[in-house]
C-alpha cells in the first residue's frame, strides 16, 4: 500500500489560511444570526469576456453563443468599478478575475486605483500581459510584501505546450502565457522586490494528467513560485445557477468529472516529487489526499467539509451582481452598497443554512475545507419559500 501523501504549505499559504480562520472563527462558531465581521477578501469579476475558449470554463457556453459585440453590454463602467473599490475595507485583499481581465481596455486604470488603496491580486491567462504591462505591474508591487499594491499574480497554465493549447482552444496560447510570466518575473527581479508572488493555477483533468509532473520544472524556469492544483467541477453547467435557491439542485443535476484513482494517484505523487526537486511549492485542495482522490472517483461526503469563505469573502460580478459565492446572488452594487449587502438578512440566512450542511452544488469548490470531523449530517434542502415555489 502506498504511503500517505503529506505536503506542507508555504508561509504565504499558511498566513492566508490563518488570517481567514482567525477572521471567521468567532462568528462562524458563535453567531446564530449569520452575522460576521467586515469582508476581508473581495473578488471582482471585471468581465466575463475572454480571448480564449477553455473547455472547463464556467462561461464557455455563454462565450460561444453570445455575439462578441454584445458581450460587454451591462458591464460596470470604469467609474462604477472605482467606486466599488473605494467601498472596500482598509485592510482587505482584492482579487481581480474574469473572463480575462486584460480584455477590458480600462483594466490597468482600475488595477492601479486598487493598488493605491489595498493589497491586490489578479488572475489572468497572461496572453495579453505585454512587456509594458508586466513592467508597470512590477512597479505597482509594494516594497515590503503585504503592503498596499500588487502582491499576487495568478496565471492559468493547464499543461505542456500542446496540451495547454488544446485545452485552451488556441494555438500559441501557451507561448504567450509563458512570455507574460517570464516578463513579470524578470521585472520583479530587477526591482529587487519579493512581490508579486506568482502562482500557477492548474485544473486537474483527464486531459493533462500525463503531463502534470512536467509543470514544476517549467514553472521554476519561468520564475513562478507556486503550483496551485485545483479540482475540476461542473456544477456551473446548471442553468440559472446563482439566480435561484441552491438548495433546489441535487447531485444528479450535474456531472462530476472522473479519473481512474490509481492513475490520478500516480500522477499527483510524481508531480509532488518533481516539485520538491524544482523547489516549487504545490498547493493541493484543502482536504486530505485520499479525499482528493475520492473527488474524481466515488465522490466525497460533504458532511466532512465546511465553508468559511462566505464569512470572509464577497464576489462582485461583471454586471454588479453580488454573491457570497457564485451559487447564490444576494444583491447588486448598482442598488446597494457593499456594506449594506454584507450582513443583509438574505446573506445572513445563506450563511446559517450553509453552516448546517452542504449544498449539492458545492462539490468540487476550491473554497471547501475539510473539517476533520463529521460536522454536518445532510445536504441542504431548499428554503421553505423555494420549496413552495417548486410545488
Amino acid at each position: 500500500m502506498a504511503s500517505p501523501v503529506q505536503t506542507k504549505p508555504g508561509w504565504i499559504t499558511r498566513l492566508y489560511r490563518g488570517v481567514t480562520h482567525l477572521h471567521s472563527g468567532i462568528p462562524y462558531h458563535l453567531s446564530r444570526s449569520g452575522w460576521t465581521f467586515p469582508t476581508w477578501h473581495y473578488f471582482f469579476e471585471v468581465t466575463r469576456r475572454c480571448n480564449l475558449r477553455c473547455k472547463m470554463c464556467q462561461y464557455i457556453d455563454w462565450l460561444e453563443t453570445v455575439p462578441t459585440r454584445v458581450q460587454a453590454d451591462g458591464e460596470l463602467t470604469t467609474d462604477e468599478w472605482l467606486n466599488v473599490i473605494d467601498q472596500t475595507n482598509r485592510f482587505s485583499l482584492i482579487t481581480f478575475t474574469g473572463g480575462e481581465v486584460f480584455v477590458r481596455k480600462d483594466f490597468m486604470r482600475i488595477f492601479e486605483h486598487a493598488c493605491s488603496k489595498r493589497r491586490v491580486h489578479f488572475i489572468s491567462n497572461a496572453t495579453m500581459l505585454t512587456d509594458e504591462r508586466a513592467k508597470r505591474c512590477a512597479e505597482l508591487a509594494p516594497n515590503r510584501f503585504g503592503g498596499k499594491g500588487f502582491n499576487f499574480a495568478g496565471v492559468s497554465i493547464d499543461g505542456t505546450r500542446e496540451i495547454h493549447d488544446t485545452i485552451r482552444a488556441q494555438r500559441g496560447a501557451y507561448d504567450k502565457s509563458m512570455n507574460g510570466i517570464r516578463a513579470l518575473a524578470q521585472y520583479r527581479k530587477e526591482s529587487g522586490k519579493r512581490a508579486p508572488l506568482i502562482h500557477i493555477n492548474t485544473v486537474i483533468q483527464s486531459e493533462n494528467l500525463d503531463c502534470l509532473r512536467e509543470l514544476p520544472a517549467i514553472m521554476a524556469e519561468a520564475g513562478a513560485d507556486v503550483l496551485n492544483l485545483l479540482t475540476e467541477m461542473r456544477s456551473h453547467d446548471i442553468p440559472n445557477l446563482g439566480q435561484v435557491d441552491p438548495g433546489t439542485f441535487t447531485r444528479s443535476d450535474f456531472t462530476i468529472p472522473t479519473i481512474t484513482r490509481a492513475k490520478l494517484d500516480e500522477s499527483l505523487r510524481a508531480t509532488l516529487e518533481q516539485a520538491a526537486r524544482a523547489g516549487i511549492e504545490v498547493r493541493l485542495p484543502r482536504m486530505p489526499y485520499e479525499e482528493l482522490l475520492n473527488h474524481y472517483d466515488a465522490g466525497y461526503d460533504l458532511a466532512d467539509f465546511e465553508c468559511r469563505s462566505i464569512w470572509t469573502n464577497l464576489y462582485v460580478g461583471s454586471k454588479g451582481g453580488v454573491y457570497p459565492c457564485f451559487i447564490y446572488k444576494v444583491g447588486n452594487v448598482r442598488e446597494q452598497s457593499l456594506k449594506e449587502i454584507w450582513n443583509s438578512p438574505k446573506l445572513r440566512d445563506f450563511r446559517r443554512r450553509r453552516r448546517e450542511g452542504g449544498f449539492a452544488v458545492c462539490r468540487g469548490c476550491c473554497e471547501l475545507e475539510h473539517s476533520g470531523k463529521k460536522c454536518h449530517s445532510r445536504e441542504i434542502a431548499p428554503a421553505p419559500e423555494a420549496e413552495a415555489a417548486i410545488k
